[in-house]
């Protein structure tokens, strides 16, 4: 696990998962561009998993994907991972002397993972980002119209294709507080996406 300008009252947490074999330092040098240090970043690590879309083959991945079909979800993955992120937030709050505010932010698969968690855990978060993500499965909750959602995603996306994950979107989330903004980009991360991020931060 990484921890980016760790300190003692930071002004936001934000927990960022990082993609399907990717690891914890995957977007360090994109946070640093943020120049946000008043944010505490928690960049996990995801366990190795095989994963059937791979051939079964083990990787960091935060839940098992059997296609880009995305017709099966890994539930208990899912779940696992939730709880494992539930206990990196409450555990780091206990520490604060101040309550604070908490975003998600994930790529990909970690985007989903952190969609996943804000329409099913019980700990409370008060902003998210999905970048190039969508929403595998929730369970029957409803979800707090005040909690900003933000989604980044590429009009060319191969991997997470842009209709399936518009789909998903409009299935499972209230519109009040949700934001979709599409860039001329594929399955990936630019420069142009952080003015947004940053700005979704400051405002939450």
């Amino acid at each position: 696990m990484l921890i980016i300008n760790k300190q003692n009252n930071p002004k936001i947490l934000v927990i960022w998962l990082h993609g399907l074999g990717a690891n914890s330092s995957d977007f360090k040098d994109f946070i640093k561009l943020l120049e946000m240090n008043e944010v505490e970043f928690i960049l996990p690590d995801a366990p190795l998993i095989p994963i059937t879309l791979n051939q079964g083959l083990k990787m960091p991945g935060w839940y098992d994907i059997k296609s880009l079909e995305f017709e099966e979800h890994d539930i208990n993955g899912l779940n696992k991972t939730m709880k494992k992120v539930e206990k990196i937030v409450t555990e780091r709050l206990k520490k604060m002397n101040r309550k604070i505010k908490v975003c998600l932010i994930g790529f990909s698969q970690g985007a989903a993972a952190s969609l996943f968690f804000i329409l099913n855990s019980h700990v409370k978060i008060d902003g998210v980002i999905s970048l190039s993500g969508y929403i595998p499965y929730k369970k029957n909750r409803v979800v707090n119209p005040k909690i900003p959602m933000l989604a980044l995603h590429g009009l060319h996306d191969d991997i997470i294709n842009l209709d399936h994950a518009k789909e998903s979107f409009n299935n499972f989330l209230d519109k009040e507080n949700f934001k979709l903004i599409t860039f001329n980009m594929g399955h990936e991360v630019i420069f142009e996406q952080l003015q947004h991020i940053k700005k979704f931060l400051k405002r939450i």
